[in-house]
């Protein structure tokens, strides 16, 4: 079947090979950046009534995993963060110039990042602290910057940013990937401009490698060192668009897709795989800690150690129940190669079967996500008038009766239907991986084991859940 190429429909792709179009992406996220960290740092220390958290913490994050499930990675491609490489590339010019550490090229140290992130996101109570996600956002650009100056560009996307890799894992079943009209064009072309860029000088057409500082208009390649006609995953996928610039012979096409076909047939390294899994399970803890339970197993959990201190509490759950979740993919990844006749170490049984947990996290993170976000999601009009009120530009005074626009009673049968089909999609990704195998027997197995977490993740959605974050009035 001939996939849709969105690249054809032509303001689109005038629009994308404009020198300026991502330019006039970031600028919006940008001034929303500018704004939050104002209202952060000197507006009123109210989480639901500040800026700050509830574009981050509501917004943000509610409109991430809509972009993702509708169009793919938009949030990476506007990124404000990724225009520090003009500063950048003049710092470069006084700096060392160091390269990535070879054992750091994978996603094992952005998943403790973002195992970091996460613990610093409950243990400190991020959502409701405006001054300290406004040091989050702070921290960000300036991380982006250092790291920028100092490694190749593309390394921060790539190797550093947890939530650049959060959004690389969720677009594993976007509708949407990069790829090349014509893979015999890729093979007679000798320059591989689009991850190498390219260079119009006067004495004809070059690489950025092989000409870096040449006189000519100049199209930057990948930013994470993508080549075209390779691409079978939108792992590492910002969606910047270097590529559609850097190609002079018009073959990159940016395609629809069926959503689930990445899963059930790419191959992913160990380390990706990992990602997907951990993203799950956290997703899963990150939804627990805001429910009764949690503060029972706290509870237990203190006069067991002997200790009320919050960070030894904390860790010591999300560490066990990390802990637990690997340890029982191994177990019934490796279970179910044995009753396929496969004899593969534990890691390449997990590598096999692990991919249905891509869309079982988009699932869990969405369910999770649409929950706060639906809780508050007016809310934004009134903290953004309130933030430029307070910068001496009057847009009206706030009305925050729009906090609660959303009944209550809609939102959990909403999360069992994104769960269900969370479920229904790890399923055929199951089915397909079965078949490679000729065993349904073994896919059942896997099966059996997620519709066992999806269950225990409805119990956890369905107890009484913090609002954090959000104004919540009478209905």
């Amino acid at each position: 079947m001939k996939l849709l190429d969105l690249l054809r429909f032509k303001p689109l792709e005038r629009f994308v090979r404009w020198r300026y179009s991502r330019f006039v992406m970031q600028v919006p996220l940008l001034l929303v950046a500018l704004l939050a960290l104002y209202d952060g740092f000197f507006g009123r220390q109210l989480a639901p009534k500040n800026f700050a958290t509830v574009s981050v913490w509501l917004h943000y994050r509610g409109f991430l995993v809509l972009a993702i499930a509708v169009l793919g990675n938009l949030f990476c491609a506007a990124c404000p963060m990724m225009l520090v490489r003009g500063p950048t590339r003049w710092a470069k010019r006084f700096l060392p110039q160091f390269a990535w550490p070879r054992a750091l090229r994978n996603k094992y140290f952005v998943i403790g990042l973002t195992l970091l992130y996460l613990f610093a996101y409950e243990y400190w109570d991020l959502w409701e602290s405006p001054w300290l996600t406004a040091w989050l956002i702070l921290g960000y650009f300036v991380v982006a910057f250092v790291v920028d100056a100092l490694f190749p560009e593309g390394t921060f996307c790539k190797y550093v940013c947890p939530l650049g890799n959060f959004n690389f894992t969720l677009s594993t079943v976007s509708p949407t990937q990069i790829t090349a009209r014509d893979p015999k064009v890729c093979l007679s072309c000798e320059g591989h401009y689009c991850v190498n860029g390219r260079v119009e000088t006067p004495e004809g057409r070059k690489t950025l490698k092989e000409a870096p500082d040449a006189e000519g208009l100049r199209f930057p390649g990948c930013e994470t060192k993508l080549y075209v006609p390779q691409i079978d995953s939108n792992m590492d996928c910002t969606l910047c668009m270097n590529c559609v610039r850097a190609c002079p012979y018009d073959n990159v096409a940016w395609k629809l897709r069926a959503p689930l076909i990445e899963a059930a047939w790419a191959r992913y390294k160990t380390d990706v795989v990992w990602l997907g899994v951990l993203l799950f399970f956290a997703g899963f803890m990150n939804a627990l800690a805001m429910v009764p339970p949690y503060y029972q197993i706290a509870e237990r959990l203190s006069a067991l150690l002997g200790t009320r201190n919050e960070a030894v509490l904390l860790s010591t759950i999300y560490l066990l129940w990390t802990g637990l979740g690997l340890f029982l993919t191994v177990g019934v990844a490796a279970l179910a190669d044995r009753i396929s006749g496969v004899k593969e170490p534990p890691a390449k049984a997990v590598r096999f079967w692990g991919a249905g947990f891509f869309p079982l996290a988009f699932a869990m993170w969405a369910g999770h996500y649409t929950f706060h976000f639906l809780t508050g999601w007016a809310t934004i009009i009134p903290v953004t008038q309130q933030a430029l009120n307070n910068l001496g530009i009057y847009v009206g005074e706030p009305d925050w009766t729009l906090a609660a626009l959303v009944p209550e009673n809609w939102l959990y049968p909403l999360q069992v239907i994104i769960l269900y089909i969370g479920l229904l999609a790890a399923s055929y990704v199951l089915f397909r991986r079965a078949r490679a195998r000729n065993s349904f027997a073994a896919g059942a197995v896997v099966f059996l084991y997620f519709f066992l977490l999806v269950a225990l993740a409805l119990w956890v959605l369905a107890q009484p859940m913090e609002m954090r974050g959000t104004l919540l009035l009478p209905q």
